[in-house]
Protein backbone atom coordinates (compact mmCIF):
# COMPACT_ATOMS: atom_id res chain seq x y z
CA UNK A 1 0.00 0.00 0.00
CA UNK A 2 1.31 3.42 -0.82
CA UNK A 3 1.25 6.39 0.94
CA UNK A 4 -2.02 7.62 -1.02
CA UNK A 5 -3.76 4.83 -0.26
CA UNK A 6 -3.05 4.74 3.29
CA UNK A 7 -4.18 8.32 3.76
CA UNK A 8 -7.39 7.39 2.33
CA UNK A 9 -8.08 4.18 4.48
CA UNK A 10 -7.65 6.07 7.06
CA UNK A 11 -9.70 9.51 6.02
CA UNK A 12 -12.43 6.48 5.36
CA UNK A 13 -12.13 5.01 8.72
CA UNK A 14 -12.16 8.35 10.78
CA UNK A 15 -15.58 9.28 8.80
CA UNK A 16 -17.33 5.78 9.34
CA UNK A 17 -16.18 6.16 13.05
CA UNK A 18 -16.74 10.37 13.67
CA UNK A 19 -18.90 11.58 10.92
CA UNK A 20 -21.37 9.23 10.09
CA UNK A 21 -22.71 8.93 13.62
CA UNK A 22 -22.72 12.37 13.61
CA UNK A 23 -24.95 12.84 10.47
CA UNK A 24 -27.41 10.04 12.14
CA UNK A 25 -27.80 12.13 15.25
CA UNK A 26 -28.78 15.22 13.06
CA UNK A 27 -31.00 13.39 10.73
CA UNK A 28 -32.75 11.85 13.80
CA UNK A 29 -33.31 15.28 15.53
CA UNK A 30 -34.58 16.61 12.21
CA UNK A 31 -36.99 13.99 12.37
CA UNK A 32 -37.98 14.07 15.50
CA UNK A 33 -38.76 18.04 15.24
CA UNK A 34 -41.11 17.16 12.37
CA UNK A 35 -42.90 14.41 14.94
CA UNK A 36 -43.05 17.25 17.03
CA UNK A 37 -44.62 19.62 14.66
CA UNK A 38 -47.13 17.47 13.74
CA UNK A 39 -48.04 16.37 17.22
CA UNK A 40 -48.76 20.11 17.96
CA UNK A 41 -50.89 20.41 14.97
CA UNK A 42 -52.77 17.76 15.71
CA UNK A 43 -52.76 19.04 19.27
CA UNK A 44 -54.16 22.73 18.25
CA UNK A 45 -56.70 21.29 15.80
CA UNK A 46 -58.33 19.38 18.77
CA UNK A 47 -58.04 21.69 21.26
CA UNK A 48 -59.57 24.69 18.40
CA UNK A 49 -62.90 21.37 17.83
CA UNK A 50 -63.32 21.14 21.34
CA UNK A 51 -66.47 23.08 22.60
CA UNK A 52 -65.32 26.26 25.12
CA UNK A 53 -66.59 25.54 28.47
CA UNK A 54 -69.59 27.47 29.11
CA UNK A 55 -69.18 29.78 32.49
CA UNK A 56 -72.73 29.55 34.54
CA UNK A 57 -74.18 33.08 34.52
CA UNK A 58 -73.92 34.99 37.49
CA UNK A 59 -76.57 35.22 40.21
CA UNK A 60 -78.34 38.57 40.24
CA UNK A 61 -76.91 39.41 43.37
CA UNK A 62 -73.35 39.16 43.18
CA UNK A 63 -73.87 41.42 39.73
CA UNK A 64 -75.80 43.58 41.62
CA UNK A 65 -72.95 44.48 44.87
CA UNK A 66 -70.24 44.72 41.79
CA UNK A 67 -72.00 47.45 40.53
CA UNK A 68 -71.77 49.18 43.64
CA UNK A 69 -68.14 51.24 44.29
CA UNK A 70 -66.56 49.80 46.46
CA UNK A 71 -66.17 53.36 48.25
CA UNK A 72 -69.81 53.10 49.44
CA UNK A 73 -70.05 49.54 50.59
CA UNK A 74 -66.76 50.25 53.07
CA UNK A 75 -68.45 53.51 54.04
CA UNK A 76 -64.73 55.31 53.34
CA UNK A 77 -65.21 58.67 54.31
CA UNK A 78 -64.11 61.57 51.63
CA UNK A 79 -60.66 62.08 53.06
CA UNK A 80 -60.05 58.01 52.80
CA UNK A 81 -61.63 58.05 49.38
CA UNK A 82 -59.21 60.77 48.19
CA UNK A 83 -56.21 58.47 48.04
CA UNK A 84 -57.66 55.42 47.47
CA UNK A 85 -56.87 54.28 43.49
CA UNK A 86 -60.32 52.56 43.25
CA UNK A 87 -61.87 55.90 43.82
CA UNK A 88 -59.70 57.61 41.33
CA UNK A 89 -59.39 54.66 38.38
CA UNK A 90 -63.64 54.30 38.51
CA UNK A 91 -63.00 52.51 34.91
CA UNK A 92 -61.77 49.34 36.39
CA UNK A 93 -62.11 47.50 39.31
CA UNK A 94 -61.17 48.28 42.77
CA UNK A 95 -59.09 45.55 43.51
CA UNK A 96 -57.04 45.71 40.06
CA UNK A 97 -56.87 49.28 40.45
CA UNK A 98 -54.94 48.54 43.86
CA UNK A 99 -53.09 46.20 42.72
CA UNK A 100 -51.79 48.47 39.82
CA UNK A 101 -50.83 50.61 42.42
CA UNK A 102 -49.65 49.13 45.02
CA UNK A 103 -48.04 46.31 43.47
CA UNK A 104 -50.00 43.21 44.87
CA UNK A 105 -53.23 42.33 45.35
CA UNK A 106 -55.12 43.75 49.11
CA UNK A 107 -55.36 40.76 51.06
CA UNK A 108 -58.81 41.14 52.24
CA UNK A 109 -59.52 41.41 47.95
CA UNK A 110 -59.67 37.84 47.57
CA UNK A 111 -62.52 36.84 50.52
CA UNK A 112 -64.78 40.32 49.39
CA UNK A 113 -67.56 39.63 46.40
CA UNK A 114 -66.52 42.45 44.45
CA UNK A 115 -63.71 39.98 43.84
CA UNK A 116 -63.14 38.14 40.03
CA UNK A 117 -60.16 36.04 40.01
CA UNK A 118 -58.48 35.35 36.21
CA UNK A 119 -59.38 39.00 34.87
CA UNK A 120 -56.59 40.67 35.58
CA UNK A 121 -56.04 43.71 32.59
CA UNK A 122 -52.83 45.98 32.71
Amino acid sequence: MNEWQAMLVMVGLFALRCILPLLVTIGLGYLMNRLVDRWEAEEETARQRAPQPQRAPEPAVVTAIRSVPCWLMNNCPPERRENCPAFRERGVPCWQARQRVEGALPANCPDCPRYVPGHVTT
